[in-house]
């Protein structure tokens, strides 16, 4: 986590206007609704209020005197330094009220579920735990792509690996029965003898395959072997995902 994120989501460019009129407040007017705006969340309860906000907050942050000819009595440097306030902040405003509203439509019916398996899947069977997996990667997909890190096309850098885990997580909270026969026979079996038994490889290998009109078909011996060794491949890969890309999944 200690590479700095970029922010494409902001849209920063539609937020270069002019600072709401602030003359009518008075002093302590203006210091209690720049304390207001700094909460987390902020105690502001409309766009206006917040816009104030930004005009009083914008020059205290960018640590400018705003001068008794306001906003156009400032040099140009310091201009520059108060609309770089004021253009963040309200970028970071309307996208979270963008998100808020795509929230509750989007990405709530999916923790709506998250949060009914984990109240009510049984204890008992391990697959659970990769249902519960599934269902907060596919939570955390949808956040991602409307994050302020994604950009116009919902492609937040990382999307490869979480579409991969969760790829992966479907077949494995089936313990691989949704695997197909032409998976299978794509296999590669080196390399797994500390995933499966010795033995298990060999009755794979030893198994018999068919060939009928040139297509190439597994007896059930084969398919059920070839299925077993498939499913702890694909369980490596889901693991080495996350225990090397999984710390860059954040906003």
């Amino acid at each position: 986590m200690d590479k700095p994120k970029a922010l494409v989501g902001l849209q920063e460019e539609d937020y270069c206007y002019p600072l709401a009129d602030v003359s009518h407040l008075s002093d302590e007017e203006k210091r209690k609704l720049r304390i207001r705006g700094m909460h987390i969340p902020k105690l502001l309860s409309s766009d206006e209020e917040f816009e104030q906000w930004v005009s009083v907050f914008a020059p205290w942050n960018g640590r400018v005197d705003m001068p008794e000819g306001g906003f156009d009595a400032l040099n140009k440097e310091d201009k520059r330094k108060v609309m770089s306030q004021a253009v963040f902040q309200r970028a970071l405003w309307y996208h979270r009220k963008r998100f808020n509203a795509w929230k509750k439509e989007h990405l709530q019916p999916l923790v709506d579920e998250l949060a009914e398996e984990a109240s009510n899947a049984p204890q008992y069977d391990w697959r659970y735990l990769y249902s519960l997996e599934l269902k907060k990667l596919r939570c955390m997909r949808t956040y991602f792509s409307h994050s302020l890190i994604a950009d116009k096309d919902g492609n937040f850098g990382f999307n490869r690996w979480i579409d991969i885990c969760i790829r992966l997580l479907e077949f494995l909270e089936r313990d691989g029965d949704n695997i197909l026969e032409e998976q299978v026979m794509r296999m590669n079996v080196r390399n797994v003898g500390d995933l499966v038994p010795s033995d298990v490889v060999e009755d794979y290998k030893s198994a018999s395959v068919s060939v009928a009109e040139d297509e190439y078909s597994l007896d059930d011996k084969a398919y059920y072997y070839g299925r077993e060794i498939y499913g702890r491949k694909m369980e490596r890969l889901y693991y080495r995902i996350r225990l090397y890309n999984m710390r860059e999944w954040w906003e």
